[in-house]
């Protein structure tokens, strides 16, 4: 199954339980926010927490998911302020430099192949001096039951229906993160650490 396919089927499946679990903004995306204001585009925006950000900041910006259910509930979160697209994340649907920056959270270990392709795509839609903040689950937590070289992971998300439903993880580590982000062509500003999450911030030159 392409990876557009599974996260569209399996977020759809659980969206409405994931927006109850997803309802505050992480404080990293909020500062990246705040410091590059223009038009910005949401990658894989989930439920709209943080274009809810964006909203209230006073920002454009449009979001894009695979998952309609996401979609519609983004849209009614920030009340049909911004553009909502459903498309996947390695052709992304714009033109050569369309926005001034771009956030990419907790969306791009959900892809099984082309991590680097997807970046690339970002690289694209950015205009010059152009940001980005990417983020995924970092892999050097314990909590993962996993031999030493793996990497990739089935996480169940448990239902309120008591249904289970599968989701696929890449897990990066910080430098593995950093590696594809640069052989992206972008410049990385920034590698870091908070949470349970690994974060680079890049730029278009």
């Amino acid at each position: 199954m392409k990876d557009v396919e599974r996260a569209s089927k399996t977020f759809d499946s659980i969206a409405e339980h994931f927006d109850l679990t997803r309802d505050r903004p992480w404080d990293e995306v909020t500062e990246f926010l705040r410091n590059n204001g223009g038009t910005i585009i949401d990658l894989g925006c989930g439920n709209g927490r943080h274009s809810l950000v964006a909203k209230e900041l006073g920002l454009e910006f449009i979001c894009l998911d695979a998952s309609k259910r996401l979609l519609d509930i983004a849209k009614k979160k920030t009340d049909s302020y911004g553009f909502y697209v459903r498309s996947g994340l390695k052709k992304l649907p714009f033109k050569n430099c369309s926005f001034d920056h771009a956030i990419y959270i907790a969306a791009i270990h959900h892809l099984s192949e082309g991590r680097i392709d997807s970046l690339r795509e970002v690289k694209r839609i950015l205009k010059p001096n152009g940001k980005v903040i990417v983020s995924s689950w970092a892999r050097e937590l314990d909590r993962w039951e996993l031999d030493e070289d793996e990497d990739e992971i089935i996480v169940p998300w448990h239902k309120q229906d008591g249904k289970v439903v599968d989701r696929f993880y890449h897990l990066y580590r910080l430098d593995g993160l950093a590696y594809d982000v640069d052989q992206s062509g972008l410049k990385i500003l920034k590698k870091f650490r908070s949470g349970g999450n690994n974060y680079v911030i890049a730029k278009k030159d």
